[in-house]
């Protein structure tokens, strides 16, 4: 799974019977939080390992047996003892975690160890932080929360200092490329592009290749003219102002397309010092021949550009007039 010290501390868990009452999993989305929860559950719970769980079964690549009934059940999402709660609307409230507490004061079904995993856990609201530390000041018995947030900061300070908190590192471009290839039988050049871009999230990875990246980025680096040694040429304004209207066009995929213009931008900064570092390695050729038209001082006032547009969009702004301004404002640095 890619994640070596968190499984590597799991195992010891096991291996020593002696499994903390809450477990904090934090790190970017997509870096196996919610897969190590549920494969930690299966080991506790496995019927064809024994009567306190394998250590071992955290390695098998396939996860723990798999065909067992309770392995089956917690893979399909329908174990009774093993509980979910996800935010609602972006939340996490009091009611859910009322319900959770409900439902704890009656033993397990059938578990060994009931596990439960409070995703998001950094979206609690305050009654719900306050609810849950009570939770965690007296845990239920033969029961392991899970917690899974971005980061422990985001979370109180008091839940923090409850769990044991293990935190699990954005995966390799070489992992996510594999799991394409693996997943998606995707093109080894192709996986390994999206790989980069993805920044160490596999969820991420799958959104872009479903996103079709490839031929996304090339329709937004191509239409603004950063695939070219000189910007976007004759009817600047014109083809600006139609360019930022194609983009208002699909609302869901402006960010994603905002994203590609930084990270191709990134690209074309670092093209002269460090070319083997670039995220568009399938593109490296159009890469160089941009960068020759394309001073430092410019390419940092572009980025400077989409990166104002991509947090006044996500602070609500006037979604038409942001891009409008950042296509002008982008057209009149590539033809200065």
């Amino acid at each position: 799974m890619g994640q070596p010290q968190p499984l590597q501390v799991l195992r010891r868990f096991l291996s020593q019977a002696a499994v903390p009452h809450a477990l904090l999993f934090t790190g970017i989305e997509g870096v196996g939080k919610r897969t190590t929860a549920l494969r930690f559950a299966m080991a506790l719970n496995c019927g064809a390992h024994g009567q306190t769980g394998s250590a071992e079964v955290l390695d098998l690549p396939a996860g723990p047996c798999g065909q067992c009934a309770v392995c089956r059940q917690i893979a399909d999402g329908v174990h009774p003892d093993i509980l979910h709660v996800a935010p609602r609307k972006g939340i996490l409230r009091i009611d859910q975690i009322r319900q959770l507490l409900a439902t704890l004061t009656m033993k397990p079904f059938s578990a060994r160890r009931r596990v439960v995993i409070v995703a998001d856990a950094h979206a609690l609201n305050p009654e719900a932080g306050n609810a849950l530390l009570k939770m965690l000041e007296e845990p239920p018995a033969d029961t392991i929360l899970i917690l899974t947030a971005r980061q422990r900061s985001d979370l109180l300070p008091t839940i923090v200092s409850r769990c044991r908190h293990l935190r699990f590192a954005p995966l390799g471009a070489d992992i996510l490329a594999g799991l394409l290839v693996q997943t998606r039988s995707m093109a080894p050049q192709r996986a390994a592009t999206i790989a980069e871009a993805a920044g160490g999230s596999y969820t991420k990875a799958l959104a872009l290749a479903d996103a079709q990246w490839s031929e996304q980025r090339d329709w937004v680096v191509g239409a603004i003219g950063l695939d070219r040694p000189r910007g976007v040429g004759a009817g600047a304004t014109t083809l600006a102002l139609a360019y930022a209207a194609d983009l208002s066009q699909a609302k869901a995929l402006i960010e994603p397309r905002l994203e590609i213009l930084k990270t191709w931008i990134r690209d074309l900064c670092i093209w002269p010092y460090e070319p083997r570092h670039i995220i568009n390695k399938d593109r490296a050729d159009v890469l160089g021949a941009a960068r020759a038209g394309l001073d430092d001082r410019r390419l940092l006032a572009l980025w400077e550009t989409v990166e104002k547009a991509h947090k006044d969009i996500v602070a609500n702004g006037h979604l038409r007039l942001t891009l409008d301004v950042m296509a002008l404002r982008m057209a009149d640095l590539l033809t200065a």
